[in-house]
């Protein structure tokens, strides 16, 4: 018998778009900082207008907002492929409401490319 009464749901998106690592290194650096806020932006893919493999496809961006980084992490020696993790404010869906979300990312500050996963 399962006596769990808590739920935890996961969904990953894809990073289409993000800040340079420069950025990223900073806002960890002020996290916390009430007198100081960075403010990183990743356009992140809720949705596509038409299947992927048309050229003229382009992505739902998602609604997100107050995102802080918490946990900044070198993924290999390149330099530019970073594990994340933090919190932040979202919508899931183009018709949701914005709630609050921790997150963990894979990012290339590279290629300004990776994958995300909220946890509600």
């Amino acid at each position: 018998m399962n006596t769990n009464k808590f739920e935890i749901t996961k969904r990953s998106f894809g990073i289409k778009n993000g800040p340079s690592r420069d950025l990223l290194i900073d806002s960890l650096k002020y996290a916390y900082d009430k007198g100081k806020v960075l403010p990183v932006d990743f356009s992140i893919a809720v949705g596509y207008t038409t299947p992927l493999d048309d050229p003229g496809c382009a992505f739902v961006a998602m609604k997100i907002e107050s995102l802080t980084i918490t946990s900044l992490e070198h993924e290999d020696g390149s330099g530019y492929s970073f594990n994340l993790a933090g919190y932040c404010r979202a919508t899931l869906s183009p018709w949701g409401e914005v709630k609050p979300y921790k997150f963990k990312a894979y990012y290339n500050a590279k290629v300004r490319e990776g994958r995300i996963e909220f946890t509600d």
